[in-house]
């Protein structure tokens, strides 16, 4: 069972890069290889990954938590603002 949801996970990436790799050939042309919301998307991920494994490290004082729950925060609204400027670029 595992050695089937290991197969089709390599399928689905296989499929995945062979589509983006189409969708690189026609950017090409026009000089922008990814999109500025991709790179954003992808900071936004990167800092979420952080931020859930960052308690284990926090130092046991109140400016540590506060700073930690404002950088939640500014994360948020950065993934709300991502996220409007998506459907704005594809309505659906």
């Amino acid at each position: 069972m595992g050695w089937l949801v290991l197969i089709g996970l390599f399928v689905y990436a296989f499929l995945r890069t062979k589509r983006g790799h189409e969708r690189l050939l026609e950017l090409k042309p026009t000089g922008i290889y990814r999109s500025p919301l991709f790179h954003a998307r992808t900071a936004i991920i990167l800092a979420i990954l952080v931020l859930m494994f960052g308690p284990a490290y926090l130092p046991h004082h109140r400016w540590a938590l506060i700073a930690y729950l404002a950088a939640w925060a500014v994360v948020l609204v950065a993934a709300f603002f991502v996220r409007r400027a998506l459907k704005w670029r594809y309505p659906m």
